[in-house]
C-alpha cells in the first residue's frame, strides 16, 4: 500500500472517497465490511458513505446460522 490506512476507517482516504461515490451512485442503503469495526469506525464510515455500515461480525450475530 502506498499510503497508510486510517485507524478511523480501516481504509485510505482515497478508498473511502471511491466507495462513497459508488454508494451514492448506486443508492446503497447499507455497506458491509468483512473486518470487525469499532463503534467509532462504524460511525465515521456511515457518515462518510451516507448509508448504514455493518461488519461481518454483525451478520454473524444478527443473521442467524447459514
Amino acid at each position: 500500500m502506498s499510503r497508510p490506512f486510517s485507524r478511523r476507517t480501516l481504509l485510505t482516504h482515497g478508498k473511502v472517497r471511491e466507495i462513497a461515490e459508488v454508494c451514492r451512485k448506486a443508492d446503497v442503503g447499507a455497506a458491509v465490511f468483512v473486518n470487525t469495526l469499532t463503534p467509532v469506525q462504524r460511525a465515521v464510515l456511515a457518515s462518510m458513505l451516507g448509508c448504514l455500515v455493518f461488519s461481518g461480525e454483525d451478520l454473524a450475530v444478527y443473521g442467524g446460522t447459514a
